[in-house]
């Protein structure tokens, strides 16, 4: 078991391990866990890319980046418990913020603990003014990632560190190996519609084939960009045969929805993206937010999300 310091990237990055698995996590982008290996079958689940100019294509589908908030503001603004946030125009063709502000910074390292094998990662607000800028909160992100037998466990604090009440939003866009013959084992029973700036219209509807979902889905050729209600069965399975391995990916119950996004369907990823509330939550106010999952943080408390990657082996 070890908490070591190496370059990945042409970053410094590090890996924790132990005879079971190896982590790799990357605190100056964004605290990214960009890796995840299965030592006993050399399996990588994650999307890892293999060089930095294949991250730089596209870095948003490599790893578990952090989404804070998640997804699609609509406008790029929204208002909140009587004050106006105007947050970057980052995607200017369809008119909207995506991914939050907080996946490409630098985490400090704050903790390692080689015995467990454990590290722990934070942002803090206060030390970004382009982030108090769109969202004037003193907040800190704080992540641990621990590994455990054949298990990876992340948890992330988010503290209201500041005096007035915070929304709070967050989710991962946890990308994995999808190859050919793969197969996504997932409970959806209503999706929401979308308009054609992939935003929610704030109508649900029934999930047509979610026994294909529940019982093993191989996507294969099938382009999506889908957000979900999740059920009480907050948990994810990739079945890849070919490595002899499934993954379980489980959540704890402050998250709320699913975003599967597998691009054009042809490109053996598969990101499973949960949410703690859907997609512009904020603007759909009309809706309660035991539906879309909207939700504060008082002063000086903490919100506290935990992520399990479990890795089984046939």
């Amino acid at each position: 078991m070890s908490v070591k310091r190496i370059p990945f990237l042409d970053e410094t990055a590090y890996a924790i391990e132990n005879e079971e698995i190896k982590a790799i996590v990357l605190p100056s982008q964004g605290s990214n866990m960009i890796s995840i290996l299965d030592k006993k079958t050399n399996t990588e689940i994650l999307k890892t890319p293999k060089t930095r100019a294949e991250y730089e294509t596209r870095r948003m589908v490599f790893g578990t980046p952090v989404l804070f908030p998640p997804n699609r503001i609509e406008d790029a603004v929204f208002e909140y418990n009587g004050r106006k946030y105007e947050l970057e125009m980052n995607r200017p063709k369809e008119n909207v913020h995506i991914h939050g502000f907080v996946h490409d910074k630098e985490w400090s390292v704050l903790e390692i603990d080689n015995s467990i094998p454990r590290m722990k990662t934070q942002l803090r607000s206060v030390e970004h003014p382009d982030i108090l800028n769109q969202f004037p909160h003193d907040f800190s992100i704080t992540m641990t990632i621990e590994i455990a037998g054949k298990e990876v466990i992340q948890t992330t604090e988010i503290t209201n560190n500041g005096d007035s009440l915070m929304p709070c939003g967050i989710g991962y866009h946890t990308t994995f190996q999808f190859p050919g013959e793969a197969k996504l084992l997932i409970d959806v029973e209503e999706q929401w519609q979308l308009n054609d700036r992939h935003l929610p219209t704030g109508e649900l509807e029934r999930v047509a084939n979610n026994y294909e979902f529940s019982e093993g889905n191989s996507l294969s050729g099938v382009a999506m960009d889908d957000v979900f209600l999740m059920t009480e069965n907050k948990t994810a399975g990739i079945e890849r045969p070919g490595q002899g391995i499934k993954v379980s990916y489980s959540l704890s119950d402050d998250f709320t929805q699913w975003v599967l996004f597998t691009a054009s369907g042809n490109e053996n990823l598969l990101a499973v993206e949960p949410y703690s509330w859907v997609t512009n939550a904020p603007n759909l106010k009309q809706l309660p937010r035991t539906l879309t999952g909207l939700d504060d943080i008082k002063p000086k408390d903490t919100k506290e999300y935990i992520s399990r990657f479990k890795i089984e082996r046939h």
